[in-house]
């Protein structure tokens, strides 16, 4: 690929937006247009069968959580049968009530628990990718741009295509998905210091051919920190599956209010306008803010937006329409929300990629599968519960981030009284913390990978191991395997000229010393 800064398209992002966005459209045709005949809804009308779905992904984001490398491990061959399960999954609710070999509930309900194993699976590796691969804010356009194509392409087929043909393509969509996602990832930047090894070794293509973007987002000093994002992460989560349960996408079986084509197509040109001037304004232009309150803006318009629609629901005069596309274009900002933490998260934390991304898949499952239980409990109920939870919401991100804020402000004023005049001087070795020698060890790690031209995964490995961390250790926070830690290992000592562990030790604090030996 040719490096024109700043001027060309970018093809894999091009291929993952457009992958995601057909995800997003799979998902939406068969909860909400009329070629998908709810059967468990018919026969149940307490259970809703999106409850089924997201039995699916809470499956998978447990398995991500508890099994990180063991998946990683094997991403290749699931690579193939997770689409393939999901198309049959899909076809499988669709026509569970039109069959007599099976009994049509255990045929839809295993249909959907697959259908929402494989939206998730294949949702996560787009993101994954994007993680590794792209900026913040391309990210952030990314998910835009996803989201747009999807509402775009709504009333379109909805109005000119067919209810067979609905659930054909459908059916057909997580296949496209999956061949989306390999243009995406066959048009991501490589490596060629890496392409030798991922040639030897064919299993761990993923990990060795990908030009990785370094890690960018900063956490504060201690633990503090690390904790903070997690409960980020947990907020996103709640907030999302709080907005979507109560707009019309929350409940399969429920369509948006009737609008045609035409008018469905300006609203949806109109709402992605919005949301592109959302994602700008709360997530681009605030990518260098201190990490415990860059998203502070963003969640109060999601939990503001989330207000203005609940108080004006029961209230006479407004179009039923308007009120939707508001909520729906609420639940596209807190989407665009959650996903950009948990990118954040991934990239900030040093726990494996899968496990996050797990964790946050598992909080956003379980929180979603209580919201459409409680729905079931009636309207009045239900709007009793928006008011509350939006309010309980609001309070909680203030706080949240205002005694973060609070904390971390008080660390400041403490070190900035605790320095000593001569600022200019580096502290005696016996005042530092461990947390101040780990973080001059990887400034010093990056000075010397910058000299001598180590690409971001070898930087990020030969930090570990400056830090101390053996290769084991290695292998579970990056999630590799065991060959290619050592395919990496081997490169770095070439490139930096030297034979073990302790001659890169006398290189780091070499350059510690003196400011010297950032290369040889």
């Amino acid at each position: 690929m040719h490096n024109v800064a700043g001027r060309r398209i970018d093809r894999s992002a091009v291929f993952a937006s457009l992958g995601l966005g057909t995800n997003l459209l799979w998902c939406t045709l068969a909860g909400h247009t009329g070629g998908f005949p709810s059967s468990l809804h018919d026969l149940d009308p307490a259970v809703n069968p999106r409850l089924f779905f997201l039995l699916g992904i809470l499956a998978v984001g447990i398995a991500f959580a508890l099994a990180p490398r063991w998946l990683r491990e094997r991403d290749r061959p699931f690579s193939y049968v997770l689409p393939l399960a999901s198309s049959v999954g899909t076809a499988s609710f669709a026509l569970a009530s039109h069959q007599s070999l099976f009994d049509p509930i255990v045929l839809a309900v295993a249909g959907l628990i697959v259908f929402g194993a494989g939206y998730f699976w294949i949702a996560s590796r787009f993101y994954l990718l994007l993680t590794r691969t792209q900026t913040f804010a391309c990210t952030a356009w990314c998910i835009v741009a996803a989201l747009g194509a999807e509402t775009l392409a709504l009333p379109i087929v909805r109005e000119l295509v067919s209810s067979t043909w609905q659930i054909v393509i459908t059916i057909a969509l997580p296949l496209v998905s999956a061949a989306l996602f390999k243009a995406a990832r066959t048009a991501a930047p490589v490596n060629r210091a890496k392409a030798v090894a991922s040639r030897r070794s064919s299993h761990s293509e993923a990990s060795t051919t990908l030009a990785a973007q370094p890690r960018r987002a900063m956490l504060p000093e201690g633990h503090e920190g690390r904790r903070s994002l997690l409960v980020l992460v947990a907020a996103a989560a709640l907030l999302l599956a709080t907005v979507r349960s109560f707009s019309s996408i929350g409940l399969w079986g429920s369509e948006a209010a009737a609008q045609g084509m035409t008018a469905g197509i300006a609203s949806s040109l109109a709402s992605t306008a919005i949301l592109a001037l959302f994602a700008y304004a709360t997530l681009v232009k605030t990518t260098r803010w201190r990490l415990d309150l860059r998203f502070q803006p963003a969640f109060i318009i999601v939990i503001g937006g989330l207000f203005l629609v609940v108080s004006q629901n029961p209230a006479p005069g407004i179009p039923a329409a308007l009120l939707d596309a508001c909520m729906r274009l609420d639940d596209s900002c807190a989407h665009v929300l959650f996903w950009i933490v948990v990118v954040t998260a991934i990239d900030a934390l040093t726990m494996p990629s899968y496990r996050m991304m797990g964790i946050a898949a598992a909080i956003y499952a379980l929180s979603s599968m209580l919201w459409v239980a409680l729905l079931g409990s009636g309207a009045a109920f239900s709007s009793m519960v928006m008011l509350g939870a939006a309010y309980s919401l609001t309070i909680a991100a203030i706080l949240s981030e205002w005694m973060g804020a609070r904390r971390l402000d008080a660390g400041d004023r403490e070190n900035a009284a605790e320095k000593p005049a001569t600022a200019s001087e580096n502290p005696p070795l016996g005042d530092l913390t461990g947390e101040h020698v780990s973080r001059a060890i990887a400034v010093r790690c990056k000075d010397i990978a910058a000299a001598n031209k180590l690409s971001p995964r070898e930087t990020e490995i030969f930090i570990l191991l400056a830090q101390g961390r053996t290769r084991t250790l290695i292998q579970e926070e990056l999630v590799l395997a065991e060959n290619t830690v050592k395919t990496h290992i081997a490169h770095i000592y070439a490139k930096l000229g030297i034979g073990n562990r302790q001659e890169m030790m006398d290189l780091v604090l070499g350059a510690a010393e003196d400011g010297e030996g950032a290369s040889r």
